[in-house]
């Protein structure tokens, strides 16, 4: 829909007459493109930016912290990263603003959660990692 389109700065910017690639995104837009069948643009490496409403292992026992827009909402995107990486979660707790950058993999609908493997963290708060 538009509204992804726009929020999500619709995955490319105009400059000069050219499309522009941006891999920059908020949880909740990449969540509806999900939702809505208009993820193929974001099946790629991106950043993802949201609230932490969960900090710790997912299903598989990996690190992950999942993103949302605000602390209330159950999380949209869930960001997984590497085992060796597990103390690094300790930087992160619930209700931070955080950015991660990952692989966008696809929609789990068995959690209604958008999955993004292999990332790391590039901002909390506002502090770069």
């Amino acid at each position: 829909m538009l509204t992804v389109a726009i929020l999500a700065t619709s995955a490319f910017s105009q400059t000069n007459g050219k499309k522009m690639e941006t891999n920059k995104i908020e949880a909740k837009t990449l969540y509806d493109a999900f939702k809505q069948g208009k993820a193929e643009p974001f099946k790629k490496r991106m950043q993802i930016s949201g609230i932490a409403t969960y900090v710790g292992p997912d299903v598989y026992a990996l690190p992950s912290v999942e993103l949302s827009e605000t602390k209330d909402v159950s999380g949209r995107v869930l960001c997984v990263l590497p085992f060796s990486d597990y103390l690094k979660l300790r930087k992160v707790s619930k209700k931070d603003r955080v950015t991660m950058e990952g692989n966008v993999l696809g929609f789990s609908d068995e959690y209604d959660i958008v999955v993004v493997k292999q990332c790391r963290i590039i901002e909390i708060n506002g502090k770069k990692e």
